[in-house]
């Protein structure tokens, strides 16, 4: 009886195993191992995609330059210079450019805009900074300064000032006169500069008289500098006291070197302008007046070209005035 009830536990252990070994195997057949699967969004795979073709395109550019080193490595290396050692970086030699010429610049002032815009719509043609001085009070000052400013050109308020010859001579609307008092003179300037606009300096306009009178000079000097302004002396007279009453102001100056139309002959216009392109630079300003002549106008357009060849430019005149200011010249 005992044997049989052992045989039975043995049996029954038996039928267990089977069926744990049975059940195993039917979970291992109908539940296979998961895989991890990593879904990607259409703009990452586009960013794989274009990972992928640069990586592809380094590669091929690459290739050659790779090439070429190998094939440089089974070249023979030259031994190094006694004294340096061997240095892997490249060299970089400069290139040696000749030195730049050291260019001459000219102002060249045209007098007396105002009465005609002809001469104005001319010279504008011309490829030059040419500096224009416009009389006051005329039927086209205004408008002359509004066309010369829109042009990015540079403006001068020609002042008319008595002359020594005058009656017979008359300076013309806006003049200043030596028999004015302080107001009157004070009061013409103000009106002169209000009629032209947009302009950086002044010159004069005849005035041989009014320019030797220093006490009448120093007050309009006086004047100009309040507004930021400078002056240039048309040199009309050799007893100018400009250098003593723009001290006494403390207001930048400057000097007409050359008349260029005493003679209104194209020839001798255009020669003086050859001249002054072929002469040598100096320190002082060189500064050039003429007139709204067709022979004034005919000749600077014709030496313009020269001047570009020879290095020689043409440049405002407060270019040339701000330079002498700071060299320490009054």
């Amino acid at each position: 009886m005992k044997k049989k009830r052992k045989n039975n536990l043995l049996i029954a252990v038996l039928t267990a195993l089977i069926v744990l070994s049975v059940a195993a195997i039917v979970y291992v057949i109908m539940f296979p191992r998961e895989e991890t699967v990593v879904f990607k969004s259409p703009e990452q795979k586009k960013q794989t995609t274009q990972q992928k073709a640069a990586a592809k395109e380094m590669e091929q550019a690459l290739t050659p330059a790779k090439k070429s080193r190998e094939k440089a490595r089974d070249l023979p290396q030259p031994p190094p210079v006694a004294g340096n050692p061997a240095e892997k970086e490249d060299v970089v030699i400069a290139k040696i450019m000749p030195p730049r010429l050291k260019l001459k610049q000219v102002a060249i002032i045209i007098d007396d805009i105002g009465y005609d815009m002809t001469p104005v719509h001319e010279l504008l043609r011309v490829d030059a900074d040419i500096t224009f001085a416009i009389l006051p009070l005329l039927a086209h000052s205004r408008e002359a300064a509004d066309m010369l400013h829109k042009a990015n050109r540079e403006t001068l308020l020609h002042l008319p000032m008595e002359p020594l010859s005058y009656p017979k001579e008359k300076p013309g609307n806006g003049a200043l006169f030596s028999d004015m008092n302080d107001e009157e003179i004070v009061f013409q300037l103000e009106k002169n500069l209000a009629s032209v606009p947009y302009i950086s300096g002044v010159n004069n306009h005849m005035g041989s008289k009014f320019m030797a009178d220093e006490e009448r000079l120093m007050l309009v000097f006086k004047q100009l500098k309040k507004k930021d302004l400078f002056f240039i002396d048309s040199r009309t007279t050799n007893n100018s006291k400009t250098t003593a009453a723009s001290q006494k102001a403390h207001l930048t100056v400057a000097s007409r070197k050359i008349f260029l139309d005493n003679d209104r002959d194209y020839s001798k216009i255009y020669q003086i302008l050859m001249d002054v392109c072929n002469a040598p630079a100096g320190n002082a300003p060189l500064i050039v007046i003429g007139h709204p002549y067709p022979e004034t106008i005919r000749a600077i357009r014709a030496a313009n070209k020269s001047f570009r060849e020879k290095g020689v430019s043409i440049v405002p005149v407060s270019k040339l005035v701000k330079k002498k200011s700071s060299e320490g010249a009054s």
